[in-house]
């Protein structure tokens, strides 16, 4: 490959073999193109290109997309790049097409190839264009509050950090969502000891004149105390004046409890009837008993402790002998490596009723903690086999059954078109207890329910994409009480009195009025 080659790409020279470090890579999600993976691609004179595969190429190319490692490139297109938040200051942007090939090519250099800004650069007026992502390193010396957001009815989190750089000048820093959870994970076990960050792919904001930097979504790549040359360089350069990370006030600008409060008191309020009946998306407050812990899809999944992504169980080999399997391993799709570090969390299934109707809601980690009032790590007590009985319900989950309790429940688009008759909660309260937030999303991911609970029979694919469908919950026309009963299969855990009970109730209060 001869130099700079990278740098002269256009589409009228785009022809031939193109030798590239794979240097980041991440899925995106758009209305306009769904789900497709994402890639920076760099040239041996740190030339960066930013690469889009779409979808239906993702299965062929996701094995070979390895941040760190070389490939050769041929057969590709290539377009204009535009628009805001541009992963790098190519004029030109790849798709990889069906005629695309990917080959492996022996390692030309161990650089990672960063883009690195200094702050003088960052806040100059005028210097660095808000529309092209860069790349940042810095000390961290000030911390604020973790802040929970409703951005466009989707729970986040928010912190303010502040960088410092070799000759102490500050910058702002506003990390979200995972990024968020990173860096508060790293200050907090830091203690005494000095705390740097790298953001890859760092968007530059602009506020009443004020310069300061966050993560853009989740293009962005955040690394604590990275052991790459330049950062390590970096860090011997900082003043040795034995700066601590101090815990700033946090200011009044998120939702103080009152105004939490006063949010959670203008959600609409509906029975379980009103709510399945409901035609738009939106999220309403429901009261509900539980009479069942779905099990059918288990009550619990894993994720990676690298990357806090799914990550499914490999089945055991039919002539391997049980002496030899001492450790459980896992496949992530995400780090793209099969590993033993995972952490289980909840995602628990709960058939719940009031007099009108019943219905299925889905928690996540924070609200089934905060019902369940233990950890899923300390239900499994260490054991990572997935569930082989389903009957075998766990004591602390069967004493939810009969007891109530107030879900903020989200209709989605996938409840209206999608037959998933599940309902995610985002909160839940119990007594006069103040609400808690899951931060499903990140909720980032789509848990692949059907690969998830399986133990032998899972199979790992190629695909990133994964299915939230659920089967369905909902009370056909008809049904009778006791049908509804009777039909439920062994692998439910129901207590079938709280239905008579819930509408002797209701007739009471009827009967009142």
């Amino acid at each position: 490959m001869s130099s700079q080659v990278l740098l002269s790409l256009s589409p009228s020279r785009r022809l031939g073999r193109y030798k590239s470090k794979i240097v980041h890579s991440w899925r995106q999600y758009t209305s306009s193109s769904g789900e497709t993976l994402e890639v920076i691609f760099a040239d041996v004179d740190g030339t960066l290109i930013h690469a889009t595969i779409k979808k239906n190429q993702v299965n062929k190319f996701f094995r070979m997309i390895v941040a760190g490692e070389w490939r050769i490139i041929e057969n590709f297109q290539l377009t204009k790049s535009m628009g805001k938040y541009r992963a790098t200051n190519h004029a030109f942007k790849m798709s990889l097409t069906n005629s695309t090939i990917i080959s492996r090519s022996p390692a030309l250099s161990d650089d990672w190839y960063f883009d690195f800004k200094s702050f003088d650069e960052i806040t100059a007026e005028g210097d660095l264009s808000d529309n092209i992502l860069i790349d940042v390193v810095g000390q961290v010396v000030n911390i604020g509050a973790m802040i929970t957001h409703d951005v466009n009815g989707k729970i986040t989190k928010r912190l303010e950090v502040v960088l410092r750089d070799t000759s102490d000048n500050r910058l702002p820093c506003t990390l979200w969502g995972r990024f968020a959870d990173i860096m508060w994970s790293a200050c907090e076990q830091a203690g005494n000891q000095m705390v740097t960050c790298l953001l890859r792919l760092a968007k530059i904001n602009t506020f009443n004149g004020v310069k300061s930097i966050s993560n853009a979504y989740n293009m962005s790549l955040l690394i604590i105390n990275p052991d790459y040359p330049a950062v390590q360089d970096f860090s011997a350069r900082l003043p040795r004046d034995e700066v601590t990370i101090a815990v700033l006030q946090p200011k009044p600008v998120g939702p103080k409890n009152d105004t939490k409060v006063d949010y959670f008191n203008r959600v609409e309020k509906k029975t379980i009837s009103e709510f399945l009946e409901t035609t738009a998306e939106g999220k309403f407050k429901i009261f509900g008993t539980i009479f069942n812990i779905d099990m059918d899809y288990g009550w619990y999944y894993f994720t990676c402790v690298k990357c806090d992504k799914t990550a499914y169980l490999v089945p055991k080999k039919e002539d391997d002998a049980k002496s030899k399997i001492k450790t459980r391993l896992f496949s992530c799709k995400k780090c793209n490596e099969i590993t033993s570090n995972v952490l289980p969390r909840f995602r628990l299934i709960l058939s719940v009723m009031d007099h009108s109707a019943h219905t299925k809601v889905m928690l996540f980690d924070n609200n089934a903690e905060k019902i369940v009032n233990k950890t899923a790590k300390e239900i499994l007590d260490g054991h990572h086999d997935e569930i082989q009985d389903p009957t075998n319900v766990p004591e602390v989950l069967k004493s939810l059954v009969g007891k109530t309790f107030q879900f903020l429940a989200s209709v989605e688009i996938g409840n209206l078109n999608g037959g998933n008759d599940t309902y995610k909660v985002s909160y839940v309260e119990v007594g006069s207890e103040t609400y808690h937030v899951d931060n499903i999303e990140d909720s980032e991911q789509t848990l692949d329910l059907s690969a998830v609970v399986s133990n032998d029979q899972v199979e790992i694919d190629d695909g990133i994409g994964t299915s939230n469908t659920t089967p369905s919950s909902k009370r056909k026309e008809g049904e009778s009480d006791d049908l509804l009963e009777q039909s439920s299969s062994s692998k439910k855990f129901c207590v079938k009195s709280i239905g008579l009970e819930i509408e002797k109730e209701a007739d009471e209060e009827d009967g009142k009025a």
